[in-house]
């Protein structure tokens, strides 16, 4: 590869459904490699899996990927010098390809069903060997294949592997050795199945070792930043590289990523789509921030010189990411998906983000929420006060889903006293507390400001010698009705004289009831 050549990454998935994490992860180092060196971000769908690739399962992945904020430069939506970005619309590009092997004899065509194939590799597994193709079509005179092919037949297409050793220079794993005979001839392409149509005469569909390396060479991919477990296709493709004389790129293998029970990454233990994620409340801004993280770390001199606007040396914005990410911080070691550490990130983010933002993010969930209360209740206050309600409640929320019931504190003027909350006041002789504020608020001019509230608080205690949680707590159950809660001194100017005096006289009665 030329070092001075301008970077050029991509992202590659098979439209198979929703994007999980694994993908937003490997889609997320592309993109933050390719910002990094002012590259190019290609976005490219890989659907020659005709039974599996579908239309809407596309448009669900690629919604995704607009969801998350990541824009490539190059994609089947915007085009591109290297268009079109489909596999399936590029099939006339493999055939020619695919016919320069035929011809050069470095392929031949294999008629071997799968049926075959699968017991020959059974067979070899049970004796303790390395399942490799035997050669049965390996020497068929071409006479007898075009008899064959004009009969009707079907027959995939496979190429003559090498029977010697190949080195990878890996710039996460360093030197990486594929022995001789560990691969034998491989398929380039498969019999077409009864709704496929063959891409050639004879030439049936491609696979994606192949597809892979024609797309990655023909679109001057630079770097090729993917998962450890695309490492064993790798030697199939420096094989192909080879034949065709295509310059090789920088291959990245990305560590394994691990569930929290150190297990192989399932939906039990956080193999999620992204998009899952986004609806139980996460912030995309925390899950790309967290992904980042898996896998990858700044090198020791980056860590000493960053100096995050956040003040936590993990919680980075995406400007940030960008600046300290390079390909010598990704690790080999496993990586572990720790949902704790992916809730305690999110609740930074909820206080570091911007109001505004963490209101619009969070006005779905409210609109959603199954607690009429607050519907209603939402219909007669105007944006600006639910945003400082927003701001308010998220100091204490670490997920968007979680402000709905919480601001139920702001939608019942009648609130019924918790088991704590009267045992708290009743045993804490705080009753003259709640009484005080009740008389306190009454007198009060209105609207009832921050400062004005502060000012009652300071009142309460000198008046009745107290301080302190013995001042605060039947202060916020007189409100609430509970023990814990937004500071009352910024929940009152939103809640209003008339509201607060509603709540304090429901909540004295209940203290009085026997």
């Amino acid at each position: 590869m030329n070092p001075n050549a301008p970077v050029r990454v991509r992202y590659a998935p098979s439209p198979t459904g929703y994007l999980h994490v694994g993908g937003v992860r490997t889609l997320l180092f592309n993109y933050l490699y390719a910002r990094k060196h002012g590259g190019t971000l290609i976005l490219r769908i890989e659907d020659t899996d005709q039974a599996r690739s579908t239309p809407e399962h596309e448009r669900m992945l690629l919604g995704d990927v607009v969801e998350l904020g990541i824009e490539a430069e190059e994609s089947p939506g915007k085009g591109g010098p290297h268009a079109p970005y489909r596999q399936s619309e590029r099939l006339p590009i493999y055939g020619r390809y695919v016919q320069q092997l035929l011809d050069s004899g470095k392929a031949y065509h294999c008629f071997c069903p799968a049926e075959m194939i699968a017991e020959k590799r059974e067979a070899a597994l049970k004796l303790g060997r390395t399942p490799v193709y035997d050669g049965t079509c390996a020497h068929l005179p071409q006479e007898l294949v075009s008899r064959r092919l004009s009969a009707g037949e079907k027959a995939g297409i496979r190429f003559r592997a090498p029977n010697r050793s190949y080195l990878l220079e890996d710039a996460v794993r360093g030197q990486v050795e594929f022995k001789a005979g560990t691969v034998g001839d491989f398929l380039i392409t498969r019999s077409p199945q009864p709704h496929e149509k063959e891409i050639g005469t004879g030439i049936g569909m491609p696979v994606y070792n192949f597809c892979c390396v024609i797309d990655d060479a023909l679109m001057g991919m630079t770097h090729v930043i993917r998962g450890e477990d695309h490492l064993s296709n790798t030697a199939r493709q420096l094989m192909l590289y080879e034949a065709f004389g295509f310059k090789l790129p920088v291959f990245a293998h990305t560590a394994m990523v691990l569930g929290s029970d150190r297990q192989k990454l399932s939906k039990r233990n956080g193999d999620s789509a992204a998009r899952d994620y986004l609806e139980q409340g996460y912030l995309k801004e925390a899950l790309l921030n967290f992904l980042t993280f898996l896998g990858w770390n700044p090198k020791l001199e980056q860590k000493e010189s960053l100096k995050p606007r956040s003040g936590h040396a993990e919680i980075l914005f995406m400007d940030e990411l960008i600046a300290a990410f390079d390909l010598t911080g990704l690790q080999k070691a496993p990586a572990v998906f720790d949902l704790d550490k992916l809730k305690w990130m999110n609740a930074q983010y909820m206080k570091l983000l911007p109001a505004e933002t963490i209101a619009s993010r969070a006005r779905p969930f409210f609109e959603k929420c199954d607690l009429p209360e607050v519907r209603e209740g939402l219909k007669g206050v105007s944006e600006e006060w639910f945003v400082r309600m927003v701001d308010l409640l998220r100091v204490d929320h670490g997920l968007l889903s979680d402000l709905p019931l919480a601001s139920k504190v702001f939608f019942n003027d009648e609130p019924e006293l918790s088991v704590e909350a009267r045992l708290a006041v009743v045993e804490g002789n705080s009753v003259p507390v709640v009484t005080a504020l009740k008389n306190a608020i009454e007198s009060a001019a209105e609207p009832v400001t921050q400062e004005a509230f502060e000012a009652i608080q300071k009142q309460i205690g000198t008046q009745l010698n107290v301080k302190g949680k013995a001042l605060f707590i039947p202060i916020r159950v007189a409100l609430t009705g509970q023990v814990h809660g937004p500071e009352m001194k910024k929940a009152v100017p939103l809640l209003g004289k008339s509201r607060a005096l509603s709540r304090i006289r429901a909540v004295e009665k209940q203290l009085h009831a026997v």
